[in-house]
Formats: structure tokens, C-alpha cells, sequence
């Protein structure tokens, strides 16, 4: 008999043992298990607040915005306009300093205005991107003749008249194979 039981224990012993899986506890648990600290005030005569207070946005008037895109070339200009004194700011910068002082593209630019009598009534702000400083002076007075439109549509005819609406379709054309630019050929010579 003790044969039999040395024999029945090494079975068992020889059979894996297999444990129960542990179960993990939810983070919920875990978190309000283990208070926190309370925070100790650095001197004790000054209270210590708690709540910030929220901040207020300050409500914003909405004065009456009126879009218009206008483009050149390359160019792209997003031109908004709205009531002012006659302030013109392309890419952040007033548009003097942008155009560097050109009278050429200042006149481009203030043309619609000029045309239509509303010289000094509105603020423009422009977006503008692509193409060189004369086609983005081109664009940002399509943009603003299209704007003006927008804001009073009987100013159409005015601005039809000079093509001010209109998209200047000229662009360059690009280069073929076998030639050095569009249209101009390598120099040839016979000798």
C-alpha cells in the first residue's frame, strides 16, 4: 500500500497546477482607493482659493463683412471689406509698405474705390498669395470691386464698364519641347 500511495502522489505531483487568473481592479477603484494629499497653504494667514473664477469672453459686435476673390496670373487675393475710414492691410502689413511704395500699384489698387465714389467709406483686408507684386495688386482690385459689389450691387454697372469684374485671362505660356522658351526658337546658324 505505501507503493501505491508514493505512486498516487507523484501522479499528482506530475499533473500542472493550473491558478485561478487574477482580476485586475478598474482604475475607478484604484483612484478613490488612494486618497490624495491635501495641498497645505504656504503661510497660513493667507487663504488659499480653490475655484479659479471663469473667464468672460468679451461679446463681439458683428459688423458686416463683405468678401470678394479676385486673381491675376498666379495670383489669388481674398479681399474682405467692411465700414472704416479707408485703411487698406495686405498680409498684415499696410499696403504702401507692401507694394513698396509704387504710385502705379497704389492707383491699381485704389481704382474701384475711386471709380465708385466710396474712397475713405470702407477698411479692407487682404489675403494674398501667388505670382509676383504687379499681378497681386491686379487680384486685390478685382477682389475689391467684386466686395463692393457684394456690399451694394448697384455698383455693378459702374465697375462693368472698366472690365474691374472681369478675370484678366493672360497667362504665361509654357515651354514646348525643341524650343528655349513658349515660342522662341535656339539661334540657328548656317555656317
Amino acid at each position: 500500500m505505501a507503493e501505491e500511495k508514493k505512486k498516487t502522489t507523484k501522479k499528482k505531483a506530475a499533473a500542472p497546477v493550473k491558478a485561478a487568473p487574477k482580476k485586475k481592479a478598474p482604475k475607478k477603484e484604484i483612484q478613490e482607493a488612494v486618497p490624495l494629499p491635501a495641498a497645505a497653504p504656504a503661510h497660513p494667514e493667507v487663504p488659499v482659493e480653490v475655484h479659479k473664477p471663469k473667464k468672460v469672453k468679451p461679446s463681439k459686435v458683428s459688423i458686416p463683412k463683405f468678401y470678394g476673390t479676385g486673381r491675376r496670373k498666379c495670383a489669388l487675393a481674398k479681399v474682405y471689406l467692411f465700414s472704416g475710414t479707408g485703411k487698406i492691410v495686405i498680409n498684415r502689413r499696410p499696403m504702401e509698405q507692401y507694394v513698396c511704395q509704387r504710385p502705379l500699384l497704389l492707383k491699381t489698387i485704389g481704382q474701384p474705390f475711386v471709380l465708385t465714389n466710396t474712397k475713405g467709406q470702407y477698411d479692407a483686408e487682404v489675403t494674398v498669395r501667388g505670382g509676383g507684386i504687379p499681378s497681386q495688386a491686379d487680384a486685390v482690385r478685382m477682389g475689391i470691386a467684386r466686395a463692393l459689389v457684394s456690399a451694394s450691387p448697384e455698383l455693378r454697372t459702374q465697375l462693368r464698364v472698366t472690365d474691374m469684374l472681369k478675370r484678366d485671362p493672360r497667362e504665361k505660356e509654357r515651354k514646348k519641347y525643341g524650343l528655349k522658351r513658349a515660342r522662341r526658337a535656339f539661334q540657328y546658324s548656317k555656317r
